[in-house]
């Protein structure tokens, strides 16, 4: 049974240790996750990145990230940190910032999950019943492809990448 990308990712996320170090890698090292997660289930489900898939994922994500998941994000943590640093505001005007925060929040994961959908529609490689060896082998080329030529590594990187796989691969994709 094909598993989508959105399905997938939600899953994985869930799991102990993947959402902690995906959110480090975007916040320390830039990265978007979403395109991390596309590598991640593009190789469990497909194997390794094609040029065109890859090229094609890239270009999207960095542009649709850049205008408006990013955007939200940013907006969603102004509003933490207004609510959380303004002594002179009411408890209502609190409440406002928190109530509004929070449809901020659920608006950026509708426009992740419209990125993922996207994202998911570019693959046309055919499904592949892949080994649990192959699928991680393909992940960390996947990973590794996203990061490209222009991303500087380092310890922590390659440290949170293979803290990544390790995760990821802990439990069988259908567990």
């Amino acid at each position: 049974m094909h598993e989508s990308f959105w399905d997938y990712s939600c899953r994985v996320y869930s799991q102990p240790l993947v959402s902690e170090t995906c959110l480090a890698l975007q916040n320390e090292h830039d990265l978007d996750v979403n395109l991390l997660l596309f590598a991640a289930w593009h190789a469990h489900t497909r194997g390794p990145l094609d040029a065109v898939t890859l090229s094609a994922a890239m270009d999207y994500s960095i542009a649709y990230s850049g205008a408006v998941v990013r955007s939200l994000r940013k907006a969603r943590t102004w509003l933490k940190k207004q609510a959380q640093g303004m002594d002179d505001i009411t408890m209502l005007e609190r409440e406002g910032i928190l109530d509004l925060r929070q449809q901020v929040k659920a608006l950026e994961l509708h426009a992740e999950h419209f990125q993922q959908d996207r994202l998911e529609a570019l693959s046309a490689a055919p499904i592949e019943a892949l080994d649990g060896a192959t699928q991680r082998r393909a992940a960390s080329v996947n990973l590794h492809a996203v990061l490209g030529a222009e991303t500087m590594r380092d310890e922590a990187l390659e440290g949170k990448l293979d803290t990544l796989l390790n995760a990821l691969f802990e439990s069988p994709p259908n567990a």
